[in-house]
């Protein structure tokens, strides 16, 4: 007896021989049949659904965002929309006014982008405390490394224990804070409770459910205001156990201070360790900034800017380190490298590490891998290193990058198809709330390479345009891999569990440019339908 009986489909199983069929069947969460429409109609079944001759495709999976910081961001200012910094103040203001007699504690808003307004500049100090002195307020730039606070702030982030960490990184005169300062102002906000965290989490679910989205590699446990990332990891461990959690979540743990990771898992914690949703993946670092903030880490300068290569988060000795040290312990790493000095140091790392033929978990991977090169890619796939692309980064960067590093360093940069042909294993994914998670949409990117105005008519760099059927792969089979769950999720087979999305109209059959405009038309997740269209 079957749970459920999908029939009347076009289902794309994507597994070794890309068979397509016509009906599924479900038991227990798990796929249980697989055949003809003829086939289908001898099983008995408590449920019977037509698909009406549409695309069934496995659940879809985002292998890099920052789903609770994306609830959470959902919940605050977003700037996203604005095309100045009085935009930005004004938006500021209005969630002020909003909140009438119930008084603030802090504000917290992100998404503004100084590229995309008339008058490119960032916000002010003095901006920000003309809204407020009474607390603290700060304005997050959308790649997240840059961000603006108030007076009020700023003497807060000063009497925090670790400031003479993060000095160099703050500006009292602009309010302007860099890199690891973003990070450690989060301890100054007042944290969520437990209960709170889980209705973040619940709510992320939901509309990763509404996207067609079945699973995700999310980097969370320092997301919040307060980093209390124990009482993160217990809300989600609390909702895995209730049933609650309708994505399966891979975490990928990032921690402020690389002796905060080490005792993690120095206490025991270790890539792998899972409940029914909910499992700890890698160790997350970051090894640069971002090409926007100038602080990717370039081997040469930036364009123009002679004395700036970028930043480096960890030393050549101290990458070594944690990296062995993650290979003895049976874990597994994934790095943000947007630049490729930052590559190449963590390229070294690896092929340096002593413990890693004996690590298990060892399959270590580059977050976003922007600015690469042949010798590069090349050496990524020799020690198979993962590659966690973002194909949305078409649109928000292809009018950047050569103005920041020069035109005769563009061979290799953004370089997806390249990485297929040589053999790593890339994964796509949408660093949300950088920007949304919309698979079509990263689809879209991957197969054009055009921005959402469909811009330049022949692509950026159209020698790395992916297939439809590549594209789709990123964000379904590729990412099992990176997770170790190749046995289990990715495609339609035989025993697997029964993720599953349904497209409105079948991507391999639209035109390129329509690609963005499907919508999802059913979500199923362990076997339950936690998402349908309504018409």
């Amino acid at each position: 007896m079957m749970d459920k009986l999908f029939f009347n489909g076009k289902i794309r199983t994507l597994d070794g021989a890309d068979r397509v069929t016509e009906a599924v069947g479900i038991r227990n969460g798990k796929i249980a049949f697989l055949g003809t429409n003829q086939e289908a109609l001898a099983i008995p079944c408590e449920e019977r659904i037509d698909l009406k001759g549409r695309l069934m495709l496995p659940g879809f999976v985002d292998s890099h965002l920052h789903m609770l910081h994306y609830a959470f961001v959902e919940k605050s200012v977003k700037l996203f929309d604005c095309a100045s910094v009085e935009e930005m103040l004004a938006a500021a203001k209005q969630k002020i006014e909003l909140q009438g007699e119930k008084p603030l504690s802090w504000l917290f808003c992100r998404g503004w982008n100084e590229e995309q307004f008339e008058t490119p500049r960032y916000p002010h100090r003095k901006e920000l405390d003309a809204l407020s002195t009474e607390y603290p307020i700060i304005m997050v730039r959308v790649c997240g490394h840059i961000a603006v606070s108030n007076t009020c702030g700023l003497e807060k982030l000063k009497k925090i224990p670790n400031f003479s960490e993060i000095a160099k990184d703050v500006d009292f005169e602009t309010g302007l804070l860099k890199e690891n300062a973003v990070q450690f102002y989060h301890s100054i906000l007042d944290a969520p409770s437990q209960e709170e965290i889980e209705e973040y989490i619940l709510y992320g679910n939901q509309k990763l459910n509404e996207a067609g989205i079945t699973g995700i590699q999310s980097d969370d446990l320092a997301s919040l205001p307060g980093k209390k990332w124990r009482r993160i990891l217990d809300a989600f461990q609390n909702l895995d156990r209730e049933g609650k959690l309708t994505v399966r979540i891979y975490e990928q743990c990032l921690f402020e201070r690389t002796e905060d990771g080490k005792a993690f898992i120095r206490e025991g914690f270790r890539t792998g360790q899972r409940g029914s949703f909910f499992t700890i993946g890698p160790l997350k670092m970051l090894q640069d900034g971002s090409l926007g903030a100038k602080t990717a880490a370039l081997e040469e300068h930036y364009a123009e800017d002679n004395e700036n290569r970028g930043m480096i988060i960890y030393e050549q000795d101290e990458l070594d380190d944690i990296i062995d040290f993650c290979d003895h312990h049976e874990m597994q790493t994934a790095i943000h490298c947007i630049g490729d000095r930052a590559m190449n140091m963590v390229i070294d790392a690896i092929e340096k590490s002593s413990n890693r033929k004996n690590n298990p978990k060892g399959r270590h991977g580059i977050v976003h891998a922007q600015i690469t090169n042949r010798n590069i890619l090349k050496k990524m796939a020799q020690q198979d290193i993962l590659a966690y692309i973002q194909p949305v980064f078409v649109d928000l960067d292809m009018d950047v990058v050569e103005s920041r590093i020069g035109s005769e360093r563009m061979d290799g940069v953004y370089a997806w198809k390249t990485m297929l042909d040589l053999g790593i294993h890339t994964m796509g994914g949408s660093d949300a709330p950088v920007v949304g998670f919309d698979i079509m949409e990263n689809i879209y990117f991957a197969v054009t390479r055009k921005n959402a105005k469909g811009q330049p008519e022949e692509g950026w760099i159209p020698s790395e345009r992916l297939s439809v059927d590549e594209a789709v792969k990123l964000f379904t089979k590729y990412p099992a891999y990176g997770s170790f769950t190749e046995e289990e999720n990715g495609t339609i087979e035989l025993g697997k569990n029964a993720d599953l999305v349904v497209l409105h109209e079948n991507i391999y059959e639209v035109e390129p440019e329509h690609i963005k405009d499907i919508k999802i038309d059913m979500t199923v997740s362990g076997g339950r339908i936690v998402f349908e269209r309504k018409e």
